[in-house]
């Protein structure tokens, strides 16, 4: 099943971002001194200065774990750490902070400033970014739309899930459009790109493209 984040040759193994994400809290951890912030990640990752946070987006490729745009197309500056269970909850359905690694996500600041507090307890499984189930609850369609399965249309917390993201907004087309030319570049499809490009990003707000 395709992935609705990734495009082309690109590489869609949530497994080795997992992986990747746990060698790296042990690596924080084993240099972290007081016993009670062992687990806590967030404070430590959320500098883009450290090696930290370049490990971290280099585990999601430089991209937006939600939307799967990538830096090349939105700038670096533009992209944030989201607590998936948000900050206001303390800690995950499984006890642990919600300043985990796990709970972490390189998110895009359109993603991060849509999705804010809301509450994603009740479908953590489903469409945690990290997860291969999102990839059965959203899906392209001939028309480059994030749209949701049939499987999960009638999910009232996917649905809120879905709007509260803005994936039905018509930047999000956009943006997939010009990941598809950034793979399949030539000298005329270039022109293309960085023209697209110019333009997806001097609108004043992306929020108000629908």
């Amino acid at each position: 099943m395709s992935d609705y984040r990734f495009v082309g040759e690109e590489e869609a193994n949530v497994k080795k971002i997992i992986q990747e994400k746990n060698l790296l809290a042990k690596k924080i951890d084993k240099r972290t001194i007081k016993d009670d912030n062992r687990g806590k990640h967030y404070d430590k990752i959320k500098n883009k200065c450290s090696n930290y946070y370049e490990t971290f987006q280099e585990i999601y490729h430089q991209k937006c774990g939600y939307c799967g745009v990538p830096v090349s197309i939105n700038s670096a500056p533009q992209y944030e750490l989201d607590h998936f269970i948000n900050e206001l909850q303390k800690t995950s359905p499984n006890g642990k902070s919600v300043d985990h690694i796990e709970n972490l996500i390189f998110a895009c600041r359109n993603c991060n400033q849509a999705k804010k507090e809301f509450d994603t307890k009740k479908i953590i499984g489903i469409v945690h970014p990290d997860g291969e189930n999102i990839k059965k609850v959203f899906e392209r369609d001939n028309y480059y739309k994030i749209v949701i399965s049939q499987e999960y249309l009638n999910n009232e917390e996917v649905k809120s899930f879905y709007s509260k993201m803005k994936f039905d907004y018509a930047y999000r087309k956009l943006d997939y459009l010009l990941l598809n030319l950034y793979f399949t570049k030539n000298n005329k499809i270039d022109r293309i790109y960085n023209r697209l490009l110019e333009l997806r990003n001097s609108f004043p707000s992306l929020n108000k493209l629908q």
